[in-house]
């Protein structure tokens, strides 16, 4: 009888053993993160504290660690993280422009552009380009874009105050201490005479920024710490503005672009000195949501958006909206951003209200040296590709 009950008690215990064992194994494969859904990040947006201290520090979510990676690791990281994010369904979305920024670099005979630049953006898919010149460019140059945009089925979006020089900036970099933008009215509306029958033009753009980049705003060339109450465009300089273009050229819309870090920023209050809006200001707003940064934050462009819908709808309910999203590097501020958190991106993207376009920047020059998207040895194939395969029909 002993035999028996301990024979009964070496098979509970081998038994327990196996159990626990099993149990050990299915917690232990279980551990890694899942990729968050779409409908999860979304619901995960909409649950971020949006408390912002005085000074505008940027709202961050809770970090999941504290050690920071080597970029080589942390790419492959984020990307094994997001691993579930796929490309949105585009009959969802509807009929949207695919529009690239930043085509040329304006210091190059033809912005640095080929006939080919022009052939192969139309070939990717995209419908509408904005070119890196304002007022200040020659005209061959300008008849060069505007005419191979033509040839290529592409439109185009011109400057026409998102320059310095139409706010009174010279052209050659020799600016006066403290100059503030002024309204160069004739010489704006010279240049919009000049290029509004043109087939290519789509729209004129007004304001980049609230004149960011203008000499001593953040994206000057010599900044200002204290730019947005000193040289920001006001909101009565964008009416102006509005106003007179819309004068000389009724038949194509104006648009401006605005920061998206100022939505994600602060909780309320966005349109503060440095991201200026009011009514008639424009017919299109372009929001720069430039996620492409060191930290990434996954709920960065749907926050931003509902944010600047939510507050853009109750000043002006016409306006359309386009978010553009960033696809370039600039160490150390902006990084390649991952393929999934650009498909993450436009899948949040393509969400907005009264949708226009998806933007991306930028496209740079095959002259020169910097930034230039679809080359290997100074942009990223794997990066345009990924672009196409969001726009395509």
């Amino acid at each position: 009888m002993s035999f028996f009950i301990g024979k009964k008690l070496l098979v509970q215990v081998v038994i327990l053993i196996v159990m626990l064992g099993a149990v050990a194994f299915f917690s232990t494969s279980t551990s890694e993160p899942v990729a968050p859904t779409t409908q999860e990040m979304e619901e995960e947006s909409a649950m971020v504290d949006t408390t912002s201290s005085a000074s505008g520090a940027k709202v961050q979510p809770a970090k999941e660690s504290t050690k920071e990676p080597e970029p080589a690791q942390k790419e492959d990281e984020e990307s094994s993280n997001m691993s579930g994010v796929v490309m949105v369904d585009k009959s969802t979305v509807g009929p949207v422009l695919a529009i690239l920024k930043e085509v040329g670099e304006a210091a190059y005979y033809h912005f640095g552009l080929k006939e080919a630049d022009f052939l192969a953006i139309r070939t990717a898919g995209f419908d509408v380009i904005e070119g890196n010149f304002d007022i200040c460019a020659n005209d061959i140059d300008v008849r060069f874009f505007l005419d191979n945009a033509t040839a290529a089925d592409l439109k185009v979006i011109l400057n026409a105050g998102a320059g310095e020089a139409e706010w009174g900036y010279s052209c050659d970099d020799d600016f006066t201490p403290g100059q503030k933008p002024v309204w160069k009215k004739d010489k704006v509306k010279a240049w919009v005479e000049k290029w509004k029958n043109h087939s290519a033009l789509y729209a004129w753009d007004t304001s980049n920024e609230d004149g960011g980049t203008f000499p001593f705003g953040a994206g000057g060339v010599q900044p200002d710490p204290n730019w947005e109450t000193k040289y920001a465009l006001s909101v009565e300089q964008l009416q102006q503005a509005y106003s007179d273009v819309k004068s000389f050229d009724p038949s194509h819309p104006v648009l401006i672009r605005m920061n998206g870090w100022y939505f994600y920023d602060y909780a309320d209050n966005f349109f503060r000195p440095g991201n200026s809006f009011g009514e008639s200001v424009a017919d299109i707003v372009m929001i720069n949501v430039y996620s492409n940064t060191e930290e990434y934050f996954k709920d960065f462009v749907s926050t931003v958006f509902m944010r600047a819908a939510r507050s853009i709808y109750a000043i002006d309910p016409d306006v359309k909206l386009v978010p553009a999203l960033g696809v370039w590097s600039e160490p150390p501020t902006w990084i390649k951003p991952t393929r999934d958190h650009l498909v993450n991106d436009y899948n949040q993207a393509s969400k907005a209200e009264n949708l226009l376009g998806i933007a991306f920047f930028k496209y740079g020059a095959s002259d020169g040296d910097d930034w230039f998207l679809p080359e290997a040895s100074r942009g990223d194939p794997k990066l345009w590709q990924t672009i196409q395969e969001l726009i395509k029909e």
